[in-house]
């Protein structure tokens, strides 16, 4: 976000639209009931953020072994799917049952960048640990969904 005035907006629009008032922009049911979960059931606010917290070495190496076998057989699609997108600002990651991405694929000056802000191999992406993003949404609802700019729990992530 770019001013204390943006953020400050898009948190008001997360606590309206959370307590049923009018927000600013409008959301999907799928975001408004994940900003509904990650103020009441995981005590997140979204004026305070907090950064994903990252596994160990040893814990990530754990969680890498056990998804070997989806690891190995998505990395060449998940390379062809970053190729085809020819977007140097993205990254294309694969995530455990818990959110935890366990592979990434984006250009290296992106990935470096964008690590400072959590999003990198090792890190958990739950809504619990992240708030409202495309990869722990999409585990709470079990669904394909987008999450866009705006729609992040938290406005670090919204710009």
């Amino acid at each position: 976000m770019s001013s204390l005035a943006d953020i400050n907006s898009h948190v008001r629009d997360v606590l309206n639209t959370v307590h049923n008032q009018s927000a600013t922009r409008s959301t999907s049911d799928s975001v408004a009931q994940s900003w509904t979960r990650c103020l009441n059931e995981f005590g997140l606010d979204p004026g305070r953020f907090i950064m994903p917290p990252v596994l160990t070495q040893r814990e990530l190496a754990e969680r890498r072994e056990a998804a070997s076998d989806l690891i190995a057989c998505s990395k060449l699609e998940m390379t062809t799917l970053y190729q085809q997108l020819a977007d140097p600002e993205l990254a294309v990651v694969l995530t455990d049952a818990d959110g935890v991405i366990v592979h990434q694929v984006s250009s290296v000056p992106f990935g470096e960048a964008v690590a400072a802000d959590g999003l990198r191999v090792g890190a958990v992406w739950s809504e619990r640990t992240a708030g409202t993003n495309g990869m722990g949404t999409c585990l709470a609802e079990r669904e394909c969904l987008a999450v866009y700019q705006h729609e992040h729990f938290y406005p670090r992530y919204t710009s």
